[in-house]
């Protein structure tokens, strides 16, 4: 870790703070309709939320971005509509930059990131070259090309709260609800990124990496025997991915703490990471039983980032699986006359393997510790 990551760790912690501070005080200044206020037509921040920020936290480290006039132009001619719009942007940067590292792709180094909705070619099949003497025809050789796409998809989380909870100044109950949007999207993005169980759903969802490989079953469930396993992952995943350059090791917890046990001279942990066997590591519960060992560079990641909305207006079906279209039976609950407030989180993002082979795993794991 450098010296400065410290620093850049903190500023991004203060950012997320004073965003989530920003959104409560448009809660509290919402209209006559119950509407949030915007952005006005010169470009500036609502100035009863100015107000409301800066009467609420003058200590905030960022007061000024909210409540300052403008002072970059948007145009040669126009100095009051670009600063206020800019300003308001690193804001919500910071809420999503504290949520990307949280999850476990944010965390894989080397995935290749594309944008949404483009086609991109995939070599599913190498090219082999060869020597070639003096006067001897030069023989031809034939690759597999494919064309792989990603189209839209996204998570999304609605959380209901109480308005008192939004109202709230005290920074212990703005660091629960950032940290509960962030958790609960990337656990679930998370969990379905590598659970063979995963299967794609047309239009909707994208399968796992591990989904369709077929996994190595455990060859018992001690700490030998995982270390036996790893290897011949390991082992299987070098002979169908000759450039090691890009292998990542992703491993559960328990999985981690035990080959951590066994080595004299640990080469990684659970926080930071390291490497085994030379190979990055990642360690995250999202994993379950399943030690996955992965060419990241062959994994295409679309991420569109996270997008926060809000109402006390909405009637819901307070259910974690609510049925849509929605029936006559359903129980509706008004956020309106319950004096709630809903948070809506949402994550754009999908992914696809360039190749079956990029990806081995040992599962299901069931490696007992301390055996």
């Amino acid at each position: 870790m450098t010296a400065s990551a410290p620093v850049s760790e903190l500023a991004i912690h203060e950012r997320s703070l004073s965003f989530v501070r920003y959104l409560s005080c448009c809660h509290q200044c919402r209209d006559g309709g119950g509407h949030w206020p915007a952005l006005g037509p010169d470009g500036r921040v609502d100035r009863f939320v100015a107000e409301t920020f800066d009467a609420k936290f003058r200590r905030d480290l960022y007061r000024d971005v909210i409540t300052k006039a403008a002072t970059a132009p948007g145009t040669t001619s126009d100095v009051a509509w670009a600063g206020p719009l800019a300003a308001v942007k690193p804001l919500a940067d910071a809420f999503l930059e504290y949520s990307r590292p949280l999850s476990l792709i944010g965390r894989i180094p080397n995935l290749r990131r594309v944008p949404f909705n483009v086609s991109f070619p995939v070599v599913s099949a190498p090219t082999i070259a060869g020597w070639v003497g003096e006067n001897i025809a030069k023989p031809i050789s034939k690759g597999s090309l494919a064309t792989a796409s990603l189209s839209v998809a996204k998570v999304s989380d609605i959380v209901v709260v109480t308005s008192e909870l939004m109202k709230v100044s005290v920074p212990n109950a703005e660091i629960v609800l950032r940290d509960e949007l962030a958790a609960a999207v990337n656990a679930f993005v998370d969990r379905q990124f590598v659970d063979p169980t995963k299967a794609a759903s047309a239009n909707t969802s994208p399968a796992s990496i591990t989904n369709g490989v077929t996994p190595i079953t455990p060859s018992g469930t001690t700490t030998a025997a995982l270390k036996a396993d790893v290897g011949a992952l390991i082992a299987q995943w070098v002979t169908n991915n000759p450039d090691t350059t890009q292998g990542v090791l992703l491993l559960p917890p328990k999985e981690a703490t035990m080959l951590i046990g066994s080595m004299a001279t640990p080469t990684f942990d659970l926080q930071s990471g390291g490497t085994y066997a030379g190979f990055p590591v990642v360690v995250s519960g999202a994993m379950a039983t399943a030690i996955v060992l992965v060419d990241a560079h062959a994994v295409a990641v679309a991420d569109g980032g996270i997008e926060l909305d809000g109402s006390n207006q909405a009637t819901l079906q307070l259910n974690d699986a609510p049925s849509s279209p929605g029936l006559a039976a359903d129980v509706l609950t008004s956020l309106w006359q319950n004096d709630l407030v809903a948070l809506r989180c949402e994550r754009f993002i999908t992914w696809t393997k360039a190749r079956a082979s990029a990806v081995s795993l040992v599962s299901p794991t069931a490696y007992a510790p301390g055996t």
